[in-house]
């Protein structure tokens, strides 16, 4: 068995050369390299013929290899050291001869706190090993035995690289293969806190009675708690602790958790960087302008005790009074003219909410000018608050507005679409589904929603989920909204709607958006009036199950079809829908009649970066000035861009070069995929 010590000399053969590698393990467990040959300078740069390296036959004794997240040093007393802390030598040959997937092994136990009685006084109270396992599929490596002069590493500040380099003559250095490890034990598990509770007398208790699992020890410990003690707290303060332990006292009485971290594992953070956070050319990363939070209002409920709110949060109300005295919104520089430009971004706001109480925040981004955009987040806050579920979600609504008191405001609903992702996958599909909006665009009606939000049935819109009022622009659904017959009192699900009538209108829309992405502008005007003309909610549903009842209608009952009339789209069939018209009935094939389109609750992850807000703290830009190219830098992404966007960049730097590119290439291949 080789335990691995603080310097490791291995080498990969690969290409018929062996590449040398220096490793040294640090205190987690991981390899750190010092040095490699390979990091010698190229021969070629000299014009030179490449050296390359003898082929050996590596003939070799196979050795176990245990990682230990331990500075274990090559004296004989730390490797037997490190060995008594995982239990012994049978232990860890034990632990080498378990087979099978990690989650079915054992493992090797490594008690950090080697040197204490497991079962005595001067222990943790809460001890417990780190687990380590054999690593499946491990990739077979040399050991290999360096010798040059002693003092050449030392003189060379341990540079393997710079040793190398420095021994001019070749037979002062002789390298020797001795070994292949084939069986490495690694240890990957997270340590934890362990707590040392010596001087505590109820925690001797608990360990002379639970932790000894003797009945006598328990009966003792039962018995001396006193029956129906009406002050057990008066106990505490009358402990005698023991002083001779040479940690603090404490009156900690309370037994710690066995572990205080639920995990073995680190847990994946999705951390992402700052995007204001720009790096220079001399490495330093800094950001850019100030932080303030916005405080928008939200309501949580759509029951009648909800309060509408009819001004902004107090805080931020005291923040814009400062600023109209001032001049200055705090946490701003009077240079950045923040103030200012939020005045102009509330009068552009109250205007449009005047003409329309309830908006979505990427419908004003098209219309609030790209100059006074940075502060639309507390302008918004300034005039409206949002609800956080029910019709109205993720809208913005303007104060004293109550979207529950009237029909009114029925056709300011929202309804989210999407196309299922099994068909996004198709090439055609994704070449007919438009690009999202940028984050700030015009606009192509001055002073109102761009055009390219509505659902007409003639084009895809930019972002699906649609206000009713921006569907009515398509005639069937213009025709069902016509002849709606509303709620006495609006619900959390439909809304002023009635079930049915909602229905009608996503089904035409699923239909025609599904026919839209795989370019058929030719609807079924069969389907479009067996939409229109549904008498129940289930009529919607597709027929799968053979053995499932008729209705009235001709139209058979699938029992995997939600409340909405919606169908789980992973059981769906394949091929065009198909629908045969009788005058007496409408008998619906088994097909999917959504194209593969749906309608649901928008989640959180769809609308992260859009309309939730999550986050209250708002990015304020040092002056009234964007850079046109940072923001254009922030949305490119290298791996999504196409192979024009990427000629059109090295265009700015290098036309002549983009030119000959764009003469000479027909594309870029992804490194991955070479």
């Amino acid at each position: 068995m080789h335990v691995k010590k603080e310097k490791n000399i291995k080498s990969y053969k690969r290409n018929n050369k062996i590449n040398l590698e220096v490793t040294e393990m640090s205190l987690d467990g991981t390899e750190e390299p010092l040095a490699t040959l390979s990091a010698i300078p190229d021969p070629t740069a000299d014009q030179t013929p490449p050296v390359i390296a003898d082929e050996f036959t590596l003939d070799l004794p196979k050795i176990p290899s245990l990682e230990l997240p331990l500075n274990v040093s090559t004296k004989h007393a730390s490797i037997q050291k490190a060995i008594r802390m995982c239990g012994g030598i049978e232990k860890v040959k034990e632990a080498f001869k378990e087979h099978g997937p990690i989650e079915s092994q054992n493992g090797l136990e490594l008690y950090l706190n080697e040197g204490y009685d497991r079962d005595g006084s001067k222990t943790y109270f809460n001890e417990h090993p780190i687990i380590g396992k054999r690593v499946p599929f491990r990739d077979e490596s040399v050991i290999l035995k360096v010798t040059m002069p002693k003092g050449t590493l030392a003189k060379n500040n341990n540079s393997l690289k710079d040793s190398i380099t420095s021994l001019k003559d070749s037979n002062k250095l002789r390298v020797t293969p001795v070994s292949i490890v084939d069986n490495t034990i690694k240890f990957r598990e997270m340590s934890d806190f362990q707590i040392k509770l010596d001087n505590v007398p109820s925690a001797k208790e608990f360990k002379s009675s639970f932790g000894s699992l003797e009945w006598d020890n328990f009966k003792t410990f039962v018995n001396s708690v006193p029956d129906n003690d009406s002050q057990p707290q008066e106990n505490i303060g009358n402990l005698v602790l023991d002083r001779s332990v040479k940690i603090p006292s404490t009156d900690f009485q309370l037994p710690p958790p066995p572990k205080l971290s639920m995990v073995g594992f680190p847990l994946l953070y999705k951390y992402k960087a700052n995007p204001f956070a720009k790096k220079k050319k001399n490495g330093v990363t800094e950001v850019k302008g100030t932080y303030i939070k916005n405080y928008q209002l939200f309501v949580h409920d759509l029951s009648e005790r909800s309060v509408i709110p009819s001004h902004a949060h107090e805080q931020l109300l005291n923040d814009f009074d400062m600023a109209k005295k001032t001049k200055v919104y705090p946490g701003t520089k009077s240079d950045s003219k923040f103030y200012q430009s939020l005045e102009e971004c509330i009068q552009i706001l109250s205007v449009l909410f005047a003409k329309r109480p309830i908006w979505v925040k990427r419908h004003l981004d098209g219309i609030v000018p790209k100059k006074v955009h940075h502060t639309i987040k507390i302008a918004l806050a300034l005039i409206s608050y949002r609800f956080t579920m029910g019709p109205w979600r993720n809208t913005y609504i303007k104060f004293g507005t109550d979207p529950r008191s009237s029909p009114e405001y029925a056709q300011y609903q929202t309804e989210y679409f999407k196309i299922e992702r099994k068909l996004l996958s198709s090439p055609i599909v994704k070449k007919n589904v438009p690009k999202p909006p940028p984050l700030v665009f015009e606009s192509d009606t001055p002073g109102d929603i761009d055009s390219r939000f509505k659902f007409d049935g003639e084009r895809v819109p930019w972002y699906l989920m649609l206000q009713i009022d921006l569907l009515i622009g398509e005639p069937n659904i213009a025709e069902v909204f016509g002849n709606v017959e509303y709620l006495h009192k609006a619900n959390e699900l439909t809304g002023w709607f009635k079930e049915l009538d909602l229905v009608k209108m996503r089904r035409i829309v699923k239909y025609e958006l599904g026919c839209m992405v795989q370019g058929n502008y030719e609807y079924n005007k069969y389907k479009l009036k067996y939409f229109k003309t549904m008498l129940f909610v289930k009529e919607s549903m597709v027929l799968e199950n053979k053995d499932s009842e008729e209705d009235s209608t001709g139209v058979k009952e699938n029992p995997d079809v939600d409340a909405d009339g919606d169908i789980d789209m992973d059981v769906g069939t394949q091929g065009p829908s198909a629908v045969a018209i009788t005058d007496v009935d409408i008998a619906v094939g088994d097909d999917d009649d959504d194209n593969d389109a749906i309608t649901e609750e928008p989640d959180d992850a769809a609308l992260e970066n859009e309309e939730i807000d999550t986050n209250q703290n708002l990015k304020v830009p040092p002056d009234d000035d964007v850079d046109a190219d940072e923001e254009e830098q922030e949305g490119f992404d290298i791996k999504t861009a196409s192979f024009q966007d990427i000629i059109n960049r090295i265009a700015r730097l290098d036309p002549k070069t983009a030119a000959t590119m764009e003469k000479d290439l027909k594309g870029f291949v992804n490194e991955a995929n070479l």
